[in-house]
């Protein structure tokens, strides 16, 4: 009885319908472990090393990178370097959507200003401003009250002994009865145009303008003889002066400042060489 004929083995020690065993000195493929990439197969391109700069994309197993929220900063890609604190005295950037802060403009302070050297907004009046313009229209009614009493006195014993003999001093002969009518009438006249020009100087204080502040220093000054003797034309008097004081104090004094823009650049505030 013969023995069957022996078949030849395949090449590479490879078996009919299963996978190549190694050869001779070949280490048999292990099973990739977990988190580790198994190598391409035959055919397939091998992954190409990330460039520089670029970010190596994640593993098996390892959670991708979320994108930055709205307001947080991206961390630093590969190759740049990580943003620094700011030292002391250093400011931080804004974040993104905030506006950058401005730098101070060219003759303006970055510090504080005095109260009395801040500008005002447009429209808005200084607080001694508005406390001289009642001061004068106070003292303007007490001045018109005044007017109105000495109206009673005219027909006093004591004013027609005073009016007989100025008369007979001048040697001019005028009844009082027939002058009477005239005083009053003057005395009323008088007082509407006093209360007129007290209203005027009031306004026009009030809305800034320094000829209106000039004015209200000269009757300021021309009601100091109404002091003496004293009477309600007293207290008027002082009103008035104490109101045309206020209007030169540093907190009220800027608001009467003329603005010339194209005449006099260098005497606005905030210029180059100062007010």
């Amino acid at each position: 009885m013969s023995n069957p004929p022996v078949q030849p083995s395949p090449p590479n020690g490879s078996e009919p319908g299963g996978e190549s065993t190694p050869g001779y000195g070949q280490n048999a493929p292990q099973t990739p472990q977990h988190g580790q990439q198994t190598p391409p197969a035959y055919g397939q391109n091998a992954p190409q090393a990330p460039q520089y700069g670029q970010q190596t994309p994640p593993a098996y197993g390892q959670n991708a990178p979320q994108a930055p929220q709205y307001g947080q900063q991206t961390p630093p890609a590969y190759g740049q370097n990580a943003p620094q604190a700011p030292q002391y005295g250093q400011q931080t950037p804004p974040a993104y959507g905030q506006n950058a802060p401005q730098a101070p403009q060219y003759g303006q302070s970055p510090y504080g200003q005095y109260p009395s050297e801040q500008p005002q907004a447009p429209g808005t009046v200084p607080q001694l401003v508005n406390t001289s313009f009642w001061l004068i229209v106070a003292a303007g009614a007490l001045w018109v009250i005044s007017m109105l009493v000495s109206l009673g006195t005219l027909d006093t014993p004591a004013v027609r002994d005073m009016f007989e003999q100025q008369m007979a001093t001048s040697g001019t002969k005028v009844d009082f009865e027939s002058i009477k009518g005239f005083l009053i009438g003057t005395i009323v006249v008088f007082a509407v145009i006093s209360a007129g020009l007290y209203a005027l100087v009031a306004f026009n204080i009030r809305k800034g303008k320094n000829w209106a502040r000039i004015l209200g220093t000269v009757f300021a000054a021309l009601s100091i003889f109404n002091i003496f003797p004293l009477s309600l034309a007293t207290l008027a008097a002082l009103v008035g002066i104490a109101a045309i004081v206020l209007l030169y104090l540093p907190a009220a004094s800027p608001y009467f400042q003329k603005r010339q823009t194209l005449a006099n650049p260098y005497g606005q505030p905030g210029a180059p060489f100062g007010k």
